[in-house]
């Protein structure tokens, strides 16, 4: 990497016991615009780099009292000094005494008697690649700003309350993995007194998935209430202006359903998701798949849907999930899996909404062991109380 010239306040600390390299060292360095400060002892750096940190530090070895490599150890365990680079600068030419310089935190080494346009090139490189890191620093304090206000954003349109109905217990519950999600979930009032549930993933990961998220999010929302007892009409809508409005490299999968809470009645389309479960009040049968009826949302022009519909009894428990459940996956490379999943729910099965998501939130916690979740989880539950 070409080096560039120093910028303002580029200062740099010399420490060296010989009075003819402080101040040969200082004339090379101040003549090519560096602000320099020369110290004899090591004991004189460290209080000079702590009243006014410098941008580099410039170390002999072999000095009295203490050596160059306990300077630099020190330098290093001081949170106010440790991301100063230093370069060695020491008539030790041993291998063993510059991997030592290496292991106590210094950058680079220069064996005396040095060259002067060396030294220039070398403090000019590791000052540039110092200047770059800070920046990068910066720039990724600032994406991760913006990440944590994207997630907090995406957290506030999600977490709006569920209805509350006689009759009926709902819960959601929502784990991202990240500042921002691609899962997304909903339980809200349709006209008519029709309850519109959706949980979908977006197939991708990163702030572009939040924000495509965002968009299907939104459009699935306004085409349920235009077609509220129409799921797969609400979809196809949806798909056509994903389309439109994308470069449909995206997709997204979604469970769309239309609840008649007096009739107990569930219209719905699955649009590539994750069949929901439906529990029955009677009896110990596996549940009720509500499976796909149509490709995800995002693929292909003119799509068409089929509709589903169930009855929802008293007792019966829906239970709608995205695949950060099934696929939370510990380093000891074991999916949660399907199966484990309902067994989870065959153990609540009469339990209320909220318990059962609990559960299952709990459980695939225990199956990573403590650690990080690797996907986004959404999860939907809703029962209808026993009569």
């Amino acid at each position: 990497m070409p080096a560039e010239g120093p910028e303002s306040g580029d200062s740099i600390l010399i420490v060296d016991d010989t009075a003819a390299n402080l101040k040969l060292l200082s004339q090379i360095l101040g003549e090519n615009g560096y602000a320099v400060r020369a110290v004899a002892s090591g004991a004189r750096a460290l209080e000079s780099a702590a009243a006014t940190p410098p941008q580099m530090v410039l170390l002999d070895i072999r000095m009295p009292e203490m050596d160059g490599f306990e300077v630099c150890r020190r330098l290093k365990a001081d949170p106010q000094t440790r991301e100063i680079p230093v370069l060695f600068i020491s008539a030790l030419d041993d291998v063993q005494d510059k991997l030592r310089g290496f292991s106590v935190g210094g950058i680079d080494y220069i064996t005396k008697p040095f060259q002067v346009q060396e030294v220039l090139a070398r403090v000019g490189a590791h000052l540039e690649l110092r200047r770059l890191e800070r920046k990068l620093q910066e720039a990724n304090r600032r994406y991760a700003q913006e990440l944590a206000l994207a997630g907090s954003l995406q957290q506030s349109f999600l977490a709006h309350p569920v209805p509350a109905l006689p009759g009926w217990q709902m819960a959601t519950a929502f784990r991202p993995a990240r500042e921002t999600s691609g899962d997304f979930y909903g339980v809200f009032e349709l006209p008519a007194g029709r309850l519109g549930i959706i949980v979908g993933d977006v197939v991708d990961k990163g702030a572009a998935a939040a924000l495509f998220m965002a968009l299907s999010w939104t459009l699935l929302r306004t085409f349920a209430l235009e077609f509220p007892e129409d799921p797969a009409r609400a979809l196809m809508a949806t798909n056509a202006r994903l389309l439109a409005d994308t470069d449909g490299s995206r997709f997204v999968t979604v469970f769309l359903g239309s609840l008649d809470p007096q009739s107990g009645r569930l219209d719905f389309a699955n649009a590539g998701h994750n069949p929901a479960l439906l529990f029955r009040s009677s009896g110990e049968s596996e549940p009720e798949r509500l499976t796909r009826t149509g490709r995800m949302l995002g693929m292909l022009p003119e799509e068409h849907w089929e509709a589903g519909r169930v009855q929802l009894d008293p007792g019966d428990t829906l239970f709608l999930y995205t695949d950060g459940v099934t696929e939370a996956c510990a380093d000891d490379g074991v999916l949660y899996g399907t199966e484990r999943l309902l067994s989870t729910l065959r153990s609540v099965r009469k339990a209320s909404a909220q318990e059962t998501l609990g559960r299952v939130l709990e459980d695939v916690g225990a199956h990573l062991h403590g650690d990080p979740q690797p996907d986004d989880i959404a999860l939907v539950a809703i029962r209808r109380e026993p009569a």
